[in-house]
């Protein structure tokens, strides 16, 4: 009588390995860093969960920051980048590999202010994805938005490559802007305005010490600890259309809950 039931016993466990092939929940929980400042409401999604975030929450690949109006979050990523999200913003981590250095982030409408370590290793890279362009990081300060369809980056320091969806690229050194509209390729850099970079910096604020000296140092600091800006992206999506590579959500009620299964 033992004997059927071992069998089955067996048979069910090979089916959900082939279900859940082993590694398959590390995988999917891999570490991306912690939220460590917000002003509420912040809503913090991993798969079917949802709970309303605080300030030690961590954050795995794939997960979902939602800010409601008024709310904001400075998430530390594991490599001691800082990532500063706006008011009604919903960015998700897709993807952020210490050992390789490649970061992808999506934003499906909001704003973002990021500020990145230092990309030393072969074929790193460090890209913010609006639904319409790819801001990839080749040099160190830049400011993004995005509205009405239309792309906008300014650079301040270093060099920053900007595509659009069909991979026609420019890059766009300090001092100079550049715009992608819709699918039309990128234009021409030309000279930029004095005034965005300060404007963004104000609109991602959470509060706190969040500049100064020592990017790379500040993998093991608190909210409070001083954090340089070598890299700035700030992204403001008043309209959200299909993603370019990984699906972004759309942009949905925020919950303002605890935890909804």
């Amino acid at each position: 009588m033992k004997k059927p039931v071992l069998s089955w016993s067996v048979a069910l466990l090979a089916g959900m390995a082939l279900v859940f092939p082993p590694g398959l929940s590390a995988q999917t929980a891999q570490s991306a860093g912690s939220i460590v400042r917000l002003i509420p409401n912040v809503n913090l999604q991993h798969g079917p969960r949802t709970q309303l975030a605080s300030s030690g929450s961590k954050i795995l690949w794939g997960d979902r920051i939602v800010t409601d109006s008024g709310g904001r979050a400075r998430v530390q990523l594991d490599d001691g980048s800082i990532l500063n999200v706006g008011s009604d913003s919903s960015l998700t981590i897709v993807q952020h590999d210490v050992a390789t250095q490649k970061t992808d982030i999506q934003l499906a409408y909001g704003r973002l202010r990021a500020s990145a370590v230092r990309l030393a290793k072969a074929n790193a890279s460090f890209n913010v994805r609006t639904p319409t362009a790819v801001a990839g990081v080749v040099g160190t300060e830049f400011d993004i938005d995005f509205t009405n369809g239309i792309t906008n980056l300014s650079v301040t320091e270093g060099s920053v490559s900007l595509c659009n969806v069909g991979g026609q690229c420019v890059t766009v050194g300090a001092g100079f802007s550049s715009s992608v509209r819709g699918n039309q390729a990128p234009s021409q850099p030309t000279p930029t305005a004095p005034t965005t970079a300060a404007q963004n910096l104000q609109s991602t604020s959470v509060g706190g010490a969040g500049t100064g000296a020592g990017a790379g140092a500040a993998a093991g600091a608190t909210a409070a600890a001083t954090h340089s800006l070598p890299i700035i992206a700030t992204i403001v999506a008043a309209a959200v259309v299909p993603a370019v590579a990984v699906p972004l959500a759309t942009k949905t009620k925020k919950c303002g809950c605890t935890t909804v299964p």
